[in-house]
């Protein structure tokens, strides 16, 4: 019983190392998981901003390789992905449906980092949605669970100050914040986007445009040809609003040159038409802004962003009342009232959409507290059993040892016990020999002792009487001599000090000093006469057996 207990408690503690390595190893490899994961998308968030076409490929040819079975590793990263590079094609309510998805994968699993950059491009949805306020909720959000020192950080930063701006609140703590940690970056086109907003807030500066005109050159090097052409679209808006309409028109070409020539920008096509259209507008060449009106117009068709023509239509309806078009005029004025209805609608639509998913993720947020609660309450169940456990296996343990213990005691005890009456049984056959032999002995020194009174031999007569104690001796102690051979046994049978110096014929100090030489002689530190006759019963009881 106690083998069985012994080796259950050690396969127990084997089976809880073996449990413990397995779940480390599987801990370790799902970080490693995690880690890849996210090097790979955050490549992905990077150029889905910088270069968005890269992005699209290398997001399709992913989802080729993905099996079914691991695609839910990847469904926060995917769902985010896909947001952002609708997002850049200004396809906002689709944007908005992954987005939620992406967020609420994130908020379960607890990716802090991703979630703040899913606020972000919420924040930016609602931005370029008009929904200023709830974009700074968002922006400041993802600052408060993301890190306060990252690029995303930084991105965050400068939305709250657009939103600000745009509100006519003080932005510049948040702006200055935003730019510092975006210069900080590693990456060149992070360091080349903090120049271009530091410039875009400070479009009254006389040098602002040539720095921008420098900036969109780097652009052009980097090959980032849509951020050249925004470049200098922000120059031509520059020039616009300084009244310098020539310098205007000259960067809104380059504008458009660049974007016809590497054949990107579709969506900011149709603003730079619709830009050159309120030039000419601004010169009264009333007609080459209508061509460019309605080619911003059909543009915004092609690509269904039907809520960017009020500004067209709004020109269009202008021009006509100019030109005494007013039946033109009236058409043109019900379809930018139209539109204008749409777009609030579609507005009001989208707004209620942000709202939601931040309702939706403040819920997600408290059920994940809630089942905190309850896993830390399980956990601390599970690990109250694991110690209970431990305890009464340890328990268990010491009282088995302490029993093993007690046993081993007891056997001992006994053991001791039984050997101590073998010893006594031993000793009584011993003793009851040695009684027979001494009572021969005896009977035959009486005779011995007689012969001596009668003869006055005392010396021949005790060699005589104990002829065999001392040849025993003789044989046994070689280095002694015949007289300390008869000193020894005299001393062996303990007699009294004034019958050796008798029989010896001899003072007691001579017998003291027998008595030294022969301790010296047989090495004995002990009793000398003890010795003798311990080892004289010895010799006798070994020839006995």
């Amino acid at each position: 019983m106690m083998i069985i207990l012994s080796n259950l408690k050690v396969k127990w503690i084997i089976g809880m190392f073996l449990c413990f390595l397995i779940s480390f190893n599987v801990v370790s490899q799902s970080k490693k998981t995690e880690l890849d994961l996210d090097q790979l998308f955050s490549q992905m968030d990077f150029n889905g901003t910088y270069y968005p076409e890269k992005a699209k490929h290398d997001l399709q040819s992913l989802k080729q390789h993905i099996s079914e079975g691991d695609i839910y590793k990847y469904d926060g990263y995917l769902n985010y992905t896909d947001a952002l590079l609708l997002f850049s094609d200004l396809e906002m309510d689709s944007s908005l449906v992954c987005i939620e998805k992406a967020m609420a994968s994130f908020s379960v699993s607890e990716n802090s980092k991703w979630l703040a950059k899913s606020q972000i491009l919420l924040g930016q949805i609602a931005e370029v949605s008009g929904l200023y306020e709830q974009a700074k909720i968002n922006f400041y959000e993802a600052i408060s669970i993301g890190e306060k020192s990252s690029v995303d950080a930084g991105f965050a930063y400068i939305g709250v100050a657009r939103c600000k701006r745009v509100l006519k609140e003080d932005y510049k703590e948040e702006f200055s914040l935003g730019i510092q940690i975006l210069k900080d970056a590693e990456e060149l086109e992070i360091q080349l986007f903090a120049e271009f907003m530091e410039l875009l807030f400070d479009l009254s500066n006389q040098e602002t445009p040539q720095k921008l005109n420098e900036l969109a050159s780097k652009y052009l090097d980097m090959k980032l040809y849509l951020r050249a052409a925004s470049a200098y679209k922000v120059i031509a808006s520059s020039y616009n609003a300084k009244g310098n309409l020539k310098d205007s028109h000259h960067y809104c070409d380059l504008a458009i040159d660049i974007c016809e020539k590497h054949k990107i920008g579709d969506l900011i096509k149709p603003a730079l038409y619709q830009f050159k259209g309120v030039l000419y507008f601004k010169q009264k060449l009333f007609d080459t802004a209508e061509v460019y009106f309605n080619r911003s117009l059909e543009l915004y068709k092609s690509l269904n962003q039907e809520h960017r023509m009020l500004y067209s239509y709004s020109y269009l309806h202008k021009i006509d009342i100019a030109k005494n078009d007013y039946v033109k005029a009236y058409d043109d004025l019900n379809t930018y009232q139209q539109l204008l209805e749409e777009t609030k609608s579609f507005e009001k639509i989208r707004m209620a959409k942000v709202l939601e998913i931040n309702n939706k993720i403040d819920l997600i947020k408290s059920q994940l507290v809630k089942l905190k609660v309850e896993k830390k309450a399980s956990e601390f169940m599970l690990y109250l059993v694991i110690v209970i456990t431990i305890g009464i296996l340890s328990a268990v343990g010491v009282y088995v040892y302490l029993y093993q213990k007690n046993k081993k005691a007891k056997i001992a005890e006994l053991n001791k016990e039984f050997h101590n009456l073998l010893i006594g049984i031993g000793e009584k056959q011993l003793l009851e020999h040695r009684l027979s032999h001494d009572k021969k002995l005896l009977k035959k020194q009486k005779e011995e002792f007689s012969k001596i009174n009668s003869t006055g031999d005392i010396v021949d007569s005790f060699d005589s009487c104990y002829m065999e104690t001392i040849n025993l001796f003789t044989d046994s102690f070689p280095q002694l001599t015949k007289t300390e051979v008869r000193y020894a046994v005299m001393l062996c049978l303990k007699l009294p000090m004034e019958v050796i110096a008798k029989v010896q014929n001899v003072q007691p100090a001579s017998i003291r000093k027998a008595k030294q030489r022969i301790r010296t002689k047989l090495n004995v530190e002990s009793n000398i006469e003890d010795y003798l006759q311990n080892y004289r019963e010895r010799l006798i009881s070994d020839m006995t057996k």
